[in-house]
């Protein structure tokens, strides 16, 4: 009788694996992360990409970057005797990017989900430097330079998931497309320094266009919810 019940239970486990439904179906959705096994970084998260699943052959995705940075150094000490203020400089970053997109499935095998798609690509980024000095009677000014960009971009988009467990998956894509970037007007300004006039600059501005291939160097670490 044992052998019965166990030969049963083995029969309904394998038979549920069987059955099991790896790849996504309309109303799934995802998070996803990059992972580098071979890398200095293993897991890095260079920003969270979403997909929602409107049937089991498409999908709308969503990639979106926030990124911020600050740094200050010290350029000079206090020293009472010298009549000497402590003085530092700012440096500080923000960007952002976000890549809409749209991805049709094909059948590929039980576990296997290749894909093809589009996706646009909008990017902005500021910088921000200030820079104290000393001014007469002990006083300090600053210069602030603010700075930044403007990228724009649309990449066609071929990759494939393959999912090693139930809603888990891994993956990679290649892309081909173009974009365009370009620096923004460069805005000095002063405050406590005397004589000193606020001014706009494009001197140095870059813009450039771009079209080619384009990989993304590890894998996608994904997960069904």
């Amino acid at each position: 009788m044992k052998r019965v019940i166990l030969l049963a239970a083995l029969v309904a486990v394998t038979a549920g694996a069987a059955n099991a439904q790896y790849k996504p179906a309309a109303g799934d959705r995802n998070l996803e992360v990059n992972f580098a096994p071979l890398g200095g970084t293993p897991v890095t998260i260079a920003g969270i990409k979403y997909r929602s699943f409107k049937s089991e052959s498409s999908a709308l995705r969503l990639a979106v970057f926030l990124g911020f940075g600050s740094t200050t150094t010290v350029t000079q000490d206090e020293d009472t005797q010298l009549d000497l203020v402590e003085l530092k400089d700012k440096k500080g970053s923000f960007d952002i990017s976000i890549q809409p997109g749209i991805e049709k499935h094909f059948a590929g095998t039980e576990r296997l989900s290749p894909y093809v798609g589009g996706v646009l690509a909008l990017g902005y980024g500021t910088t921000t430097e200030k820079e104290e000095s000393q001014q007469p009677d002990q006083k300090v000014g600053t210069t602030t330079t603010k700075g930044g960009s403007l990228t724009v971009g649309l990449n066609a988009v071929a990759g494939f998931d393959y999912y090693v467990a139930n809603k888990l998956y891994l993956g990679t894509e290649i892309g081909f497309g173009v974009a365009l970037n370009k620096d923004m007007t460069k805005k000095v300004t002063y405050d406590g320094i005397e004589g000193a006039e606020d001014s706009e600059s494009n001197v140095d501005n870059k813009s450039s266009f771009n079209l080619g291939p384009n990989v993304v160097g590890q894998l996608r670490l994904g997960w069904l919810f």
